[in-house]
């Protein structure tokens, strides 16, 4: 046994011990504020007239296009006394806007302007009503919004133009929408990938387990496109106080402002044939997937019973 002294000699000595750094997951804020399964899905067990009628091989295939064109859609607002100006005025920004994006390059045939609403503006003014002090909403005037839409050659020229619009005041961002003028071929390569993936496992699966691969009887395909704004992903990752305290009568108590993050995703789509490659950039990602339905081996001992049912009961009759 050791002696109280000892075993403190012996435990200064293991803290003296160098120990190896920690390796540690990276997860981000993201890490912990999402529930993920940790287990893989089993395959579900087949009914019997399926697993005797028929087997199928999916295959699914994956590529990304990066976009060729992006739409950069604006919103120019403006509020006035009356409708007409805040037409005056909207006119106004757009001109300036189309003459920092004309140095630019960019001609009118890529700029369309797309008129929204115009809407009133009310507001509470106090009155007497008799002896009774009142609130009563009237017309404040108007707020107008017209939208503007260019067609961007490219994230860069994108980027610079969105740039000229934040100089001229525009700073309501709708949307980008991101397309492809190569999207036709793009499928036609991809399903041709599915079809090779699900060929390569049915040589793979039908051709060692049941020495000849059975006919297909029937196929299925399904090619989708999946733009970059799809592709964005939102969360919410906070620690709260668990102690509130005393609520005073008549205090409100405003919460601090919690943001949502939002980053790119991109798609994973779980394909036999996807992209080696990360998704950083915002691209455009076209999935195809081919199912080939086989026929059964047991089909045919099946029909053979049938068969041999019916003729027992046609001797019988």
């Amino acid at each position: 046994m050791l002696r109280p002294l000892h075993a403190v000699a012996v435990l200064l000595s293991l803290a003296s011990i160098p120990l190896p750094p920690a390796i540690g997951q990276m997860a981000g804020l993201r890490g912990g504020a999402e529930g993920a399964a940790a287990d893989v899905a089993d395959l579900p067990l087949l009914q019997p007239p399926i697993a005797q009628g028929y087997i199928t091989i999916e295959g699914r295939a994956e590529l990304r296009v990066r976009p060729t064109d992006v739409r950069v859609v604006l919103a120019v607002t403006s509020e006035g006394e009356t409708a007409p100006k805040c037409q005056q005025a909207i006119d106004a920004a757009i001109d300036r806007l189309r003459a920092a994006w004309s140095k630019m390059g960019i001609g009118p045939e890529r700029v369309v302007v797309d008129f929204i609403a115009v809407v009133p503006r009310y507001q509470w003014s106090p009155e007497k009503h008799g002896n009774l002090d009142a609130e009563v909403e009237k017309k404040a005037g108007y707020r107008m919004q017209t939208n503007v839409h260019l067609a961007a050659r490219g994230e860069a020229e994108a980027r610079a133009a969105l740039a000229k619009a934040l100089e001229q005041g525009i700073t309501d961002i709708i949307a980008f929408d991101y397309w492809s003028k190569d999207l036709d071929e793009v499928k036609v390569k991809v399903r041709g990938q599915a079809v090779q993936a699900a060929r390569g496992k049915a040589d793979a699966l039908l051709g060692a387990l049941l020495g000849d691969r059975p006919p297909v009887i029937n196929v299925q395909e399904h090619t989708t496109v999946r733009y970059p704004e799809s592709l964005y992903h939102s969360f919410t990752n906070s620690y709260e106080g668990a102690v509130t305290g005393e609520m005073r009568r008549n205090v409100p108590y405003i919460h601090a402002y919690r943001p949502r993050n939002t980053y790119y995703r991109g798609l994973y789509s779980d394909g036999d044939v996807q992209p080696r490659e990360l998704p950083m950039d915002p691209e455009i990602s076209v999935i195809s997937t081919v199912r080939l339905y086989f026929k059964s081996p047991a089909a045919k001992d099946e029909n053979k019973a049938d068969q041999a049912r019916k003729g027992r009961r046609g001797w019988g009759d």
